[in-house]
């Protein structure tokens, strides 16, 4: 919170003092949905609007980044009947908060499990739903490993709508109720762009960022420390071969901005920066897009794709959906466990290659700019995949209004 900044704002909302809502009407159904960061709330979107454009329902929202807040304050503060910082997970808090919001259905995004929170849903008898629900292999190992007290954390009350058939079954073997869990596919596939990017856009992206069209782009999606280096060495190998290679750095986090320009500064390549642009791009090899929200626009000008979070000491790994459905070829390091049903199905249609390691990422980031038919071939393995996902967003909405009627 000290790092990030920003969580001062309505502080009173994180220790459970949300304002008084309207009294409850009789032919409305309050739901409460609490969506982390960014990413979360960007994947719910068009669920959202769904449910906001539903006369019989009314929404709060909450969140628990302040980038994330600032996002839903912009967004979708008039539309939702309250909207604020997620209470603290502890007891008078959460109680408190509660007892303001009173909702009949409470919803969490992804892989969020606050225990006071679905306790106090539990309490009150209060149906509990996770959907876009995932749970990572140490958070499937951890809970594997509780037994008995797997109860503290899995009230009777909650119900899945899983990302895959593979983490609904994570969930039924931690103990969940197979008639509670479905399978509704991945959310944030619904939040890509559902067209390739065509080749005027293309050149049109390139040119506002100060690259030529003939210039062969190269972006870092959502790059964490170490990452901005290690694609810094690919960049001048690269224009070692005299390649007209440039670079697109997107880091997750840009409150690191200092840290980066600090390499930039050291680098032998001009570079321009987002939140300071200069006028003159006719020398920009290297771009540095230091804002948030922006990253499905601002891949668009790239040809190729490094996936932010994948080499060591990382392994995570961020969303590989988005650069895939414009119909970008991506490239991974050796592990991507946060998504690693979609990067397995990715690798095996050829639309992702991965790296061993770093070297090995390098290598093959050096092929792809030297081979424009196999850059080609993983994009259109990539489009066919996006087409066969259908709409993930469809499906949870439906089971959700089932629930409800």
């Amino acid at each position: 919170m000290i790092k990030r900044g920003g969580y001062g704002k309505k502080i009173r909302y994180r220790l459970g003092l949300w304002p008084n809502l309207l009294p409850k009407s009789s032919n409305k159904k309050r739901i409460w949905i609490q969506a982390v960061s960014v990413g979360e709330l960007s994947s719910i979107n068009t669920l959202l609007q769904s449910f906001i454009n539903d006369p019989k329902i009314e929404v709060v929202l909450s969140g628990t980044t302040s980038t994330g807040q600032i996002i839903a304050e912009q967004k979708h503060a008039k539309h939702v009947l309250a909207s604020g910082p997620f209470p603290l997970d502890w007891f008078p808090f959460s109680s408190l908060a509660w007892s303001r919001i009173q909702p009949d259905l409470a919803i969490c995004v992804d892989s969020e499990l606050w225990p006071e929170h679905m306790h106090q849903a539990n309490k009150r008898d209060i149906p509990f739903f996770i959907i876009n629900a995932r749970l990572s292999n140490r958070s499937f190992s951890r809970l594997s490993s509780l037994g008995i007290f797997r109860n503290l954390l899995i009230p009777k009350n909650l119900r899945i709508l899983a990302s895959s058939e593979k983490q609904r079954q994570r969930w039924i073997k931690i103990g969940l109720n197979e008639k509670k869990t479905r399978n509704t596919g991945n959310l944030k596939v619904d939040i890509a762009p559902h067209n390739p990017t065509s080749k005027e856009t293309k050149v049109r992206k390139k040119k506002e960022l100060g690259f030529p069209a003939s210039s062969i782009v190269l972006v870092g999606i959502s790059t964490w420390p170490g990452e901005e280096e290690f694609l810094l060495q690919c960049l001048a190998e690269i224009r070692e071969k005299k390649l007209d290679a440039r670079l697109l750095l997107i880091p997750r986090h840009a409150e690191r901005r200092g840290e980066i320009l600090g390499n930039l500064n050291t680098s032998p390549f001009p570079f321009q920066q987002r939140t300071c642009p200069d006028e003159n791009k006719s020398e920009t090899l290297i771009y540095l897009a230091d804002t948030t929200g922006e990253l499905n626009q601002l891949i668009q000008s790239a040809d190729l794709a490094f996936l932010g979070k994948t080499l060591p000491p990382r392994h995570e790994g961020q969303n590989p959906i988005e650069p895939i459905s414009i119909g970008l070829p991506l490239v991974v390091g050796p592990k991507c466990t946060n998504f690693t049903e979609t990067c397995d199905e990715l690798l095996i249609r050829g639309a992702v290659q991965q790296g061993e390691t770093s070297d090995k990422v390098k290598k093959i980031i050096l092929q792809l700019f030297q081979s424009e038919g196999q850059r080609e071939k993983m994009s259109k393995a990539g489009l066919e995949w996006r087409k066969e996902q259908g709409s993930p967003t469809e499906k949870t909405w439906e089971e959700l209004l089932n629930y409800l009627n």
